[in-house]
């Protein structure tokens, strides 16, 4: 039970720095904002301040900002507001940043969460020793030892494991030498990886060395790991597209599963998680699907080449439309979900 409720908490505060990036963004640049709402449906609990309502509502599916002028010119109750704080009397470009101010705000997210990983909590980075040696593979059958430190492969040095890696997978077949270090002294070892999946590998894992970085490295290492997972979630649509992969997708009900088993694993495991879902959900936000921010910037970037903006009753349509599709594909997608944690 705590670690669902540890889920939701951490997919409600991920929905959260979501909105703010278009609240805080929507203030800067001087836009009457109605409510600042975290989820949908009936409200939960409301209170106001200033000229804005801040709302808890019952299904914790996302969250939305409502700026004064964002239906266009036909709202009565904007007809106090001076029409400079409406959203549509913007620029393309200052509508564009409120946009894309939630997604940045969740690759932000995503960075501090690996910050905090990498230079507070810790975790485990490989070493060059091997961990295991697959008995019946090739590094076991050629005298390899747990324990054993790889100092060259062919003519590379290794200083890192992914430098034998790297060399390994491209000689399946190919006889290659392999130095290592055992009880100070240096082991020449000729090793014929085997493929699998396309690469070679001789069937070893690396040891692990618990590590936490100081805080200017953490926070590089962070920023890089943002790009990096964001690349694989792109790199990974992608291949669902052109069939490489089969399609998978995993709905909030899923998510809180997965958020729930990496906080039995500790909050290293938490963190990194909502990081990579944090930026996952930045990216998902910015494909050119009604209702999302990505169809709202298709909107407004159109506005701007055509010179005058698309009749907002039109655009409103589309988006209510893309809403209740993506509400068919959540309750599809939440259904799938039952049925792999009962079975």
């Amino acid at each position: 039970m705590s670690e669902t409720i540890v889920a939701l908490l951490t997919l409600g505060v991920l929905i959260l720095f979501h909105e703010l990036g278009h609240f805080l963004a929507g203030k800067k640049l001087g836009v009457y904002i109605h409510e600042f709402s975290i989820g949908f449906g009936p409200r939960l609990l409301s209170r106001a301040s200033g000229e804005t309502q801040f709302c808890l509502r019952m299904i914790p599916l996302g969250g939305f900002v409502r700026f004064a002028g964002e239906e266009g010119e036909k709202e009565d109750e904007n007809s106090h507001i001076p029409r400079e704080r409406l959203l549509y009397s913007l620029s393309p470009g200052k509508r564009s940043a409120i946009l894309f101010a939630g997604p940045l705000m969740n690759l932000l997210v995503a960075a501090l969460a690996f910050f905090l990983v990498f230079s507070f909590v810790g975790f485990g980075r490989p070493t060059t020793e091997f961990g295991e040696v697959v008995p019946g593979y090739p590094a076991h059958e050629s005298g390899i030892l747990p324990g054993d430190r790889v100092v060259r492969v062919e003519d590379v040095p290794v200083a890192q494991w992914e430098d034998m890696v790297r060399v390994i997978q491209s000689r399946a077949g190919v006889p290659t030498e392999l130095t290592v270090e055992r009880d100070g002294q240096e082991l020449t070892f000729t090793v014929v990886p085997v493929e699998s999946d396309g690469v070679g590998i001789i069937g070893v894992r690396s040891g692990v060395e618990f590590v936490r970085l100081g805080i200017f490295e953490g926070l590089k290492e962070g920023i890089k790991e943002t790009f990096y997972v964001s690349a694989m979630w792109i790199t990974g649509i992608v291949q669902m597209i052109v069939g490489k992969v089969a399609p998978e997708v995993t709905g909030p009900l899923g998510i809180s599963q997965l958020l729930g088993e990496a906080a039995r694993h500790g909050l290293g495991s938490l963190l990194y998680l909502a990081g990579a879902i944090s930026a996952n959900l930045a990216l998902i936000n910015l494909l050119p699907i009604p209702a999302l921010d990505g169809s709202r910037l298709l909107f407004t970037g159109i506005e701007a080449v055509r010179g005058k903006p698309i009749d907002p009753e039109k655009e409103s349509f589309v988006h209510l439309v893309g809403f209740f599709l993506l509400m068919i594909v959540f309750l599809v997608v939440t259904y799938k979900d039952i049925m792999r944690l009962i079975q």
